[in-house]
């Protein structure tokens, strides 16, 4: 099957508190959306990037290896506009049959889950990468803890999300322009739309970039993994 990535980098990364976009960060003497298109190439037969207008610059040097395999869009304020826009700009010429979303920020991703989460996504029609959760959650009740939810029954919804593109270009177009702004999971517009889901067991450590302590993890877990290659 076909499969066009989109990769969300449009983030301004204040958490980081550099003001730097962190997939311009460099992880293991690389940048971290290097990491990121390196895991995609020979999966994915077109990467969309959709990044920030002063980011295009450095992103498009670092996605020069890659050829015309990559493009971008202009990313928006907001994760899903950045989604939408990027479904708008998909070539109508070279139509794929699975469309997957992904984090820019998620560069530990093992190239064996994103093939499983493709598997499943072939099968069902939607799939994402998921982990269970393991410390216990509270719901919180005006400022204070509340009800304890059950763990067992809970899940981290990660990235890749992979879809049918019908299904994934139908619920954008379902949702509003208010739930687009809220949005931070595609697959929770895409059942809305009315479709299942199947989650997928990450199977390797898959961490998301947000805070500077999360860098120095990354970079434990990449020297841990290119150890256990040599």
């Amino acid at each position: 099957m076909r499969l066009t990535a989109i990769i969300v980098a449009a983030g301004t990364g204040r958490r980081m508190g550099d003001g730097m976009n962190k997939v311009l960060f460099p992880l293991a003497g690389r940048p971290v959306l290097a990491h990121v298109l390196n895991m995609w190439q020979g999966l994915a037969t077109e990467i969309v990037v959709a990044a920030r207008e002063q980011d295009k610059e450095a992103m498009a040097t670092i996605a020069a290896p890659y050829g015309e395999a990559v493009r971008f869009v202009e990313g928006g304020e907001q994760r899903a506009l950045s989604v939408k826009r990027a479904l708008k700009a998909l070539d109508k010429t070279k139509w794929p049959e699975l469309i997957s979303v992904h984090d820019a920020a998620r560069p530990l991703t093992e190239k064996s889950d994103i093939k499983r989460v493709i598997e499943a996504a072939e099968l069902t029609g939607a799939a994402i990468l998921a982990a269970p959760v393991s410390d216990t959650i509270h719901w919180q009740a005006k400022g204070r803890c509340g009800e304890k939810l059950p763990r067992e029954r809970l899940l981290a919804a990660q990235t890749p999300q992979i879809f049918r593109a019908d299904w994934l270009i139908s619920a954008y177009a379902a949702a509003d322009e208010a739930t687009l702004a809220t949005a931070t999971d595609d697959a929770a517009l895409v059942m809305a739309a009315g479709y299942l889901c199947a989650y997928v067991w990450a199977k390797h450590a898959n961490l998301k970039l947000t805070r500077p302590e999360d860098m120095v993890m990354a970079e434990a877990i990449m020297k841990q993994r290119q150890d256990a290659r040599e």
